[in-house]
């Protein structure tokens, strides 16, 4: 019986034992736990909550930062996609002789800038030398007819000819005078000035035909040579007046709706980053291309100082209209926005304008000069809008 009594007491205290040290180490890992949650929690802490920004007086008084309060708008979303700059085929012009010949002058090369009327080449052609020589033909037909005209009406009011001759004589007149205005026609059609037809008969210029330039422009390519043997219409010289140009972009089926004609577009480059290029949408082509889904669209740019190349890529924001499609969310000022080692933010003001937090912030759509921010922001919290460059030169001290 004794034997019983302690073999069932060291069986209870071996439980106790137990129950003891599972509750020690229970409670051991719960405490790692709580450490590591706070450890965690650490990181998160300070990606939100970083340290307050403040300014100098003196910095604040030599660059001002402005606030404004982020606000529930209405934004109809930007549309942004890559175009191709390409030439205004209104400012654009294919040069060729109107005849056959050998060019016999070059007076512009590539990378000459030409004005309209210019003259850039000149053509020997036997065409235009027997043109010529038909014209004077005609001329000295013509002279001939007009003065028996004249004789015969002297006549006739003497009644010395008969009215049947003097008709038959204003008959000759008349077709003559059609051949000088035949001959003076094709003379033009071949290329030839008004000036260079008057200049025919009182000097001989031969079979000499000058090639003009149609538009004001740069040449920016010649494909004759001095020599060379040329057809009609052969392709002598392209013309560009890069003063305007065009962009061309494809655009999905969904974001047709959003564009319309006269619709302002931005345009950056990657050649000169920082610089906008203000432009507007002069047509979208009424047709979908069916294996991309897209449809062309046109921008139009004025190029003053021709800084856009013909076939340059560029990136171009169609600013929304804002009467079309547009939803409440809320906003900042585009010029909040900064990036920090790679993340977006924002710098709320704090204490009254005494000082600034940096806020992580995730940005949706844009419209105009107005960003979206879904999280990070709520309404009416006040964030720089002028000087946030320079906040952002101080957090990274």
């Amino acid at each position: 019986m004794t034997k019983k009594v302690l073999l069932w007491s060291g069986v209870g205290g071996i439980a106790v034992l137990a129950g003891v040290f599972f509750m020690m180490r229970e409670r051991s890992s719960s405490a790692a736990r709580q450490a590591g949650s706070v450890e965690a929690a650490a990181p998160a802490a300070a990606e939100t909550g970083a340290r307050p920004l403040s300014l100098s007086p003196g910095a604040r008084v030599r660059n001002p930062v402005k606030v404004a309060p982020a606000e529930v708008t209405k934004i109809a979303g930007d549309i942004q996609v890559v175009g191709t700059v390409t030439f205004h085929e209104d400012h654009f012009a294919v040069v060729g002789p109107l005849v056959s010949g050998r060019i016999s002058r070059l007076a512009a090369g590539v990378g000459d800038q030409v004005r309209r009327g210019q003259v850039i080449a000149e053509i020997e052609s036997s065409e235009v030398g027997q043109s010529r020589a038909e014209l004077v033909s005609a001329k000295a037909r013509y002279s001939a007819a007009d003065a028996n005209l004249r004789r015969e009406n002297d006549l006739a009011e003497k009644k010395i000819s008969s009215s049947r001759e003097r008709e038959l004589a204003y008959a000759q007149w008349v077709t003559e005078q059609a051949g000088v205005r035949a001959a003076t026609m094709r003379l033009k059609a071949i290329g030839l000035s008004q000036v260079d037809i008057d200049a025919i008969g009182k000097k001989d210029l031969g079979g000499r035909v000058q090639i003009h330039a149609p538009i004001s422009g740069t040449i920016i390519e010649r494909k004759v040579t001095l020599g060379q043997g040329v057809e009609r219409a052969t392709d002598a010289f392209k013309i560009a007046d890069t003063s305007h140009v065009w962009v061309t972009l494809d655009l999905y089926e969904k974001d047709l709706a959003r564009v319309h004609v006269g619709q302002e577009v931005d345009t950056r480059t990657e050649a000169r980053p920082g610089e906008v290029f203000r432009g507007r949408v002069a047509f979208i082509v009424p047709v979908i291309d069916e294996a991309t889904r897209t449809a062309k669209v046109r921008l139009e740019f004025p190029n003053p100082k021709g800084v856009l190349y013909a076939g340059q890529l560029v990136t171009a924001r169609i600013l929304a209209d804002e009467k079309r499609d547009a939803s409440e969310v809320l906003a900042v000022p585009r010029s909040a926005v900064e990036q920090v080692e790679g993340k977006t933010v924002v710098f709320v003001e704090r204490d009254g304008g005494q000082g600034f937090e940096r806020r992580n912030v995730l940005l949706g759509m844009s419209g105009g000069d107005r960003v979206e921010v879904r999280k990070g922001l709520v309404a009416g919290e006040r964030v720089a809008v002028e000087g946030a460059f320079l906040l952002k030169s101080e957090l990274l001290r």
